[in-house]
């Protein structure tokens, strides 16, 4: 995409207004905390008490709608010790000057490195950091400064004790929540499944489906919803009950019983392609019903037809669907039931996945986030987000808050010495895609100018210590129901509220109305010019994270493999710890896939879009067939297949040999098409892998063999399609002259479009 087109994607994605609010109760909750702050400020007709307490309510009350994953109480104390601590620093800040700003640049710095977490806990970060530079900005020395903290961290407490109220909800809500998502996009899986298979069967529609695609008369490729599927949502359920205490791991059993159904069930899902008259719809249905009831802790059945669908439908894949949703339908109800019925039940009946003894060890929070900042600072990755988004926050709020304090007054019309406002618009606008930080960029300074101006119309009346602090609790309870609708919403409400609480304060009231936009538009200006200084581009970072999920798959596909040999040789603990690494690995490549469209400077990327499309569905078939193999993995001597394992050394030479390619735009070893099937073929027809015949059984054909062998073979087609899409086209040209970066080839157009015309005629064929 050409610059202007995508400057012009940003500005539209800014000012979208979005239909995403809180939960009510929250709100609600963060809303009672203001006003019982304002009030005990206007009872006791202190200005100083109902300002800081209004302000740190407000600031934690934000902190306890932003996607909490633990206990809601939990979540805001932790949010209202940070703060009261951050403030506190930052009145003895104060008195240093110019010298805070080392200072500032570490924190803000560790903040961006917060982000490791999550984007919740990283917007967090900012918002305590946002404290520090308040009282280091305002506070007029270290006594009475002390004496905002005190009211600031009363205002946080009441956040704290407003979450003791009731309703109470269901145990480990969060838990439930990112549960219901897994199924619900099983369901959406489903659904687009069944809309693929009816596209393709139509009369005169002559397509055919390959890689979770679809090929149309011509050689286009439409991607299919199977390369849609995102591991994104697994990834969240299992985060999320890794932040469970061990003392709620027995009580939270019947959770992680659901999440290693919901893993079987997808895996019996990528078995479906292929097998006569799959009833999607009702599949879907039944999946639906199953996340509405783990997220409401309320009994929800699929349709009476969906029913006697599922129950009518015969084969062997039938039978295995119905087993794992009449287990999850069981855990449901475990879930919904009472503490003591469903401890005695799980007694009577465990949990039966091998897989839960995996999942019911998670790492924890600080192990997560260490395997994250791990992952996020690794040297090996080109561009890596999380270090330059952490640099960007440090250099730019540092910026802000110096740009700041040298303008500050804006030729009469702001407040002189103070940089805190455009240093957390910096901060704020500052996100690790380009995409977000400039929708942001645009969209904040645009309402906070007209916020500005509602609130220097509202300043022309006179307001009493009560109407004052009524307008507080107005404002913050719709800046509560307007936080996830926008920018250019929130900042008109925001800038407004911000403006009467300077006004009870009784400083400089005219010149805030009008210092706080010059300071948004000058923050938003920093942050823009920071990110093009010290980018992150996603295009040519899609290499070395192919290149990492090849990686993965390099460790998991041989292990599988090898796990035939004998029952019980493979380590299920460690083949799920794989499985996980290859999710992560597959999210992180098709996130950065998900932002290219959109990203300028698109004619250096190595891959056109049609190529990117053959590619995440090349990857997305491959592991289609590693969870066919983890599925058939033998549970009796009877379903062995000891052939296989002489397979797992090939494999992993002919992924290290991919992993190589990946990460050399120039060229790397060569692969000649066909060698991996060929190495197949001869070991077939050396051990008699293919020798299907069994007289034990009855129809002579021994099941779990040809099991195996439909999955090894359709790994090593995935694997050749992948291979085929990777291996560098005879003829390919690079353009003379230095790369943009270590793996970034600048071709020209013309060599594009040649290599396009190639992949379209290879299809065609």
């Amino acid at each position: 995409m050409a610059w202007t087109a995508s400057l012009a994607h940003t500005v539209r994605k800014g000012f979208r207004t979005e239909r995403a609010f809180a939960d009510p109760w929250a709100i609600a909750r963060a809303v009672l905390a203001v006003a019982v702050g304002a009030a005990i400020g206007w009872m006791r007709d202190d200005l100083l008490a109902t300002t800081m307490m209004s302000v740190g309510a407000f600031i934690c009350g934000i902190g306890t709608l932003l996607a909490p994953l633990r206990h809601r109480a939990v979540n805001a104390l932790v949010m209202a010790a940070a703060f009261t601590a951050a403030t506190t620093l930052g009145v003895f800040l104060q008195p240093t000057g110019w010298y805070v700003l080392p200072v500032l640049a570490v924190v803000a710095f560790l903040a961006g490195l917060w982000r490791a977490l999550g984007p919740a806990p990283g917007i967090r970060a900012c918002l305590v950091v946002i404290g520090m530079l308040i009282t280091a900005d305002v506070s007029p020395g270290i006594g009475p400064g002390l004496e905002m903290v005190r009211w600031i961290g009363a205002g946080a407490a009441l956040v704290v004790l407003v979450q003791l109220l009731p309703p109470y909800g269901n145990r480990h809500a969060a838990q439930r929540r990112k549960l219901a998502e897994v199924y619900a996009s099983l369901a959406a899986y489903a659904r687009t499944e069944e809309a693929a298979g009816a596209a393709a069967t139509r009369p005169g529609a002559a397509a055919t489906r390959s890689g979770g695609a679809v090929t149309r008369p011509g050689g286009a490729t439409r991607p299919g919803a199977a390369a849609r599927v995102s591991p994104a949502p697994f990834t969240a359920a299992r985060n999320a009950l890794g932040l469970l205490p061990s003392s709620a791991r027995t009580a939270a059993a019947p959770l992680y019983g659901l999440l290693g159904e919901a893993e079987r069930i997808r895996r019996a899902l990528y078995a479906a392609p292929g097998t006569p008259h799959v009833p999607y719809r009702a599949l879907a249905e039944t999946l639906d019903a199953l996340a509405r009831t783990i997220s409401t802790g309320k009994h929800h059945g699929p349709a009476e037809r969906a029913r006697t669908e599922l129950a009518t439908w015969q084969g062997p894949l039938a039978a295995v669907l119905r087993s794992r949703l009449t287990e999850a339908e069981r855990l449901c109800a475990l879930a919904t039931a009472p503490r003591r019925d469903s401890a005695s039940a799980l007694a009577e009946e465990p949990l039966r996945d091998e897989e839960i003894s995996a999942l019911c060890t998670p790492e924890g929070l600080v192990r997560g986030g260490l395997r994250r900042l791990r992952a996020g600072l690794d040297p090996s990755m080109t561009g890596t987000p999380l270090l330059r988004h952490a640099l960007r926050v440090g250099i730019g709020t540092t910026l802000g808050e110096a740009a700041g304090r040298a303008i500050g007054d804006f030729w009469g019309h702001g407040l002189p010495s103070h940089g805190f406002w455009a240093a957390l618009t910096t901060m704020l606008v500052l996100f690790p895609d380009y995409e977000h930080t400039f929708a942001r960029g645009w969209s904040r300074p645009v309402g906070s100018a007209v916020g500005g101006l509602l609130a220097w119309g509202l300043l022309q009346f006179s307001w009493s210590h009560g109407a004052l602090a009524l307008a507080t609790v107005a404002f913050s309870a719709v800046t509560f129901v307007l936080l996830r609708t926008g920018q250019h919403v929130l900042n008109v409400v925001l800038t407004a509220w911000i403006v009467f609480l300077l006004h009870q304060m009784g400083t400089a009231q005219g010149l805030v109305a009008w210092g706080r936009p010059a300071d948004t538009v000058l923050g938003a200006a920093i942050a823009l010019a920071v990110f093009l200084v010290l980018p992150t581009w996603h295009h040519h970072r899609v290499g070395d994270l192919l290149a990492r999920w090849l990686r993965t798959q390099q460790r998991l596909l041989p292990a599988l493999l090898t796990g035939y040999a004998d029952v019980g040789a493979a380590d299920r603990a460690a083949l799920e710890d794989m499985r996980d690494a290859t999710r992560r690995a597959r999210e992180e490549l098709e996130s950065a896939v998900a932002h290219l469209p959109h990203e300028p400077r698109g004619h250096r990327a190595r891959w056109t879009a049609d190529e990117l499309a053959r590619l995440t569905g090349a990857a997305f078939e491959l592991t289609r067939c590693t969870a066919l193999l983890t599925e058939h993995l033998p549970r009796r001597p009877d379903e062995t297949v000891p052939e296989l394992a002489e397979y797992a050394a090939p494999l992993r030479d002919h992924l290290g040999r991919l992993v190589q390619l990946a990460r050399s735009p120039h060229g790397g070893p060569v692969l000649p098409p066909g060698a991996l099937r060929d190495d197949f073929a001869a070991l077939c027809a050396r051990t008699g892998l293919a020798w299907l015949a069994d007289p034990a059984e009855p129809d002579a054909v021994s099941r779990p063999r040809a099991r195996a062998l439909n999955a090894s073979l359709r790994t090593v087609l995935a694997l050749e399609n992948l291979t085929a899409q990777l291996a560098p086209r005879p003829g390919e040209a690079v353009a003379d002259g230095p790369a943009d970066g270590p793996h970034r080839p600048h071709r020209t157009r013309h060599g594009r479009h040649a290599r396009t015309v190639r992949h379209t005629a290879h299809a065609t064929a």
